[in-house]
């Protein structure tokens, strides 16, 4: 593996980026956004993977898939506006008043099962924006309703009978003509890669060829979508209005940022990354050239003071922390000297599983599921001898001294902020995404690939604990002070300009 030069296949990507993000088209390129999980590029430029060459055999297979797995998704959507045209209230938005707009995820299993929505992003902001009265519209973006002809059907008969807020879906938004835009989109996005070919002088430009097509299937015309979503909206919100946008710099994310800031209405985007950031998670970091793009919100609210994005021209302010409240009324003790380890399993459930299966060795163990997971993918690995826990995530955290997690999971950072050990199970064959950075490594973090470097690193970081308590506390009061900002309401009304 490659010493990691960020850097390097940042400005790689930025460059080819500058001129195609021109075309909306490619702002849904998952080559060009960075991400590490929706496209091989960084993994193999970190690993010297050999470049495959492009041959006709393989761009008709990409090709082909892609054209499959587009129309079928089309075909659903279709469905689904006709569903929402039937059986969908429209929203009671009067636009001639001051709106504040909240672009934020929808987790649809979540409300269809709970038969209620209940908002996981901004939790403590309605509350305040109520007692300004500041009225607030919610425009979704739905998670999960493509995958059945009856989700949408059920998410409707919830938000329906809602009486306290407001919803305007994308369905209400789009028309015949942006149905058609849609599918020229499909139809002409393989066609467009082509004009993405790099010229092959270095094996960046060999391997950047390659992934343009081998990810080709798994692009969708989601963030396109968010885009018409965005020129619709913006071309009924009056000047000057706002928009609270849930920010993880994903392509829908880009994309409905540029066709805002094009409408040149004067509209205000604050995008609120209110979550744990990681230095090696590309896609998630600004830089000039995305500001030059305008596919940036025009303030990027932080989750702490520390911020990995390279950028001087994008307006970076410290946020609050809406989504970690508990984590300023958690009081460090560290009196649990026996060990006792909790695991917290992450949203992937191939890596939990691997997670499981190197602790496998170990009696007794406490599990806690991450939200969008169940006790039945983890069954065949789970001993007699573990249980599965419900209980509330810092009480956990005071019963235990170690905490193992997968990769990019977020959930080890809290942890450390509140003085517990972490060990992050990792592999050797990928490039592992970690939320901690170099400090307090080997203190109170650590990571492991096998069971023989588990238990190394648990006996090390429990005697470390044992003799150095204070700098471990220490490290953790550096880490709450450095990524997480207290949600008062004083700062919540500073941030947002109430």
């Amino acid at each position: 593996m490659k010493p990691i030069s960020l850097s390097t296949i940042s400005d790689y990507v930025d460059n080819i980026k500058k001129w195609a993000y021109k075309d909306v088209v490619h702002i849904q390129n998952n080559v060009l956004n960075k991400n590490p999980y929706t496209s091989e590029f960084i993994h193999n430029y970190f690993f010297d993977i050999e470049p495959k060459k492009l041959n006709k055999l393989f761009l008709f297979k990409k090709i082909s898939i892609f054209y499959v797995k587009s129309i079928a998704n089309f075909f659903l959507f279709l469905v689904n506006y006709v569903i929402f045209k039937l059986f969908g209230k429209k929203s009671d938005i009067d636009f001639e008043k001051e709106i504040y707009i909240i672009d934020v995820f929808f987790l649809v299993d979540n409300i269809i099962k709970e038969g209620v929505y209940r908002d996981r992003y901004f939790p403590g902001l309605y509350e305040v924006l109520k007692k300004y009265n500041k009225e607030y519209v919610f425009l979704p973006r739905l998670y999960g309703v493509d995958k059945s002809l009856f989700k949408l059907n059920k998410l409707l008969r919830v938000l329906n009978k809602d009486k306290s807020n407001k919803f305007l879906l994308e369905y209400e938004l789009l028309s015949l003509f942006d149905i058609l835009r849609i599918l020229a989109f499909i139809l002409n996005y393989p066609i467009k890669q082509f004009e993405l070919i790099q010229q092959e002088n270095s094996n960046l430009d060999k391997l950047f060829n390659y992934e343009l097509f081998n990810s080709l299937p798994d692009a969708s015309f989601e963030a396109y979508i968010r885009y018409l979503v965005g020129k619709n909206v913006s071309s009924r919100l009056p000047s000057n209005s706002k928009i609270i946008s849930w920010q993880e710099f994903q392509n829908l994310e880009k994309a409905f940022y540029k066709a805002i800031k094009d409408s040149d209405k004067g509209i205000i985007i604050y995008g609120c990354e209110f979550l744990i950031k990681y230095d090696t998670y590309l896609s998630m970091h600004i830089t000039d050239i995305d500001v030059d793009l305008s596919v940036t919100p025009h303030k990027t609210l932080l989750n702490g003071r520390y911020n990995y994005s390279r950028s001087a021209k994008h307006n970076f302010i410290s946020g609050v922390s809406l989504r970690y409240k508990k984590i300023f009324k958690y009081i460090i003790d560290n009196c649990n000297s026996k060990k006792t380890l909790l695991v917290l399993l992450g949203y992937d459930v191939i890596e939990s599983q691997k997670l499981l299966k190197i602790t496998s060795h170990i009696e007794n163990l406490k599990i806690k599921l991450h939200p969008n997971t169940n006790e039945k993918q983890f069954n065949k690995y789970k001993k007699e001898s573990w249980i599965y826990t419900y209980d509330d995530l810092y009480k956990l955290f005071r019963k235990a001294n170690i905490v193992l997690v997968t990769t990019m999971y977020g959930t080890a950072l809290e942890a450390v902020s509140c003085g517990v050990s972490v060990i992050i199970i990792t592999s050797n064959n990928k490039l592992n995404v970690v939320p901690m950075l170099d400090f307090g490594y080997g203190e109170i973090w650590d990571m492991a690939s096998d069971k023989k470097e588990l238990d190394e690193k648990v006996n090390m970081l429990l005697k470390f604990r044992k003799n150095n308590l204070v700098k471990v506390n220490s490290i953790a009061s550096w880490y709450k002070e450095n990524f997480f900002i207290e949600p008062t309401e004083e700062n919540i009304v500073k941030i947002f300009e109430l």
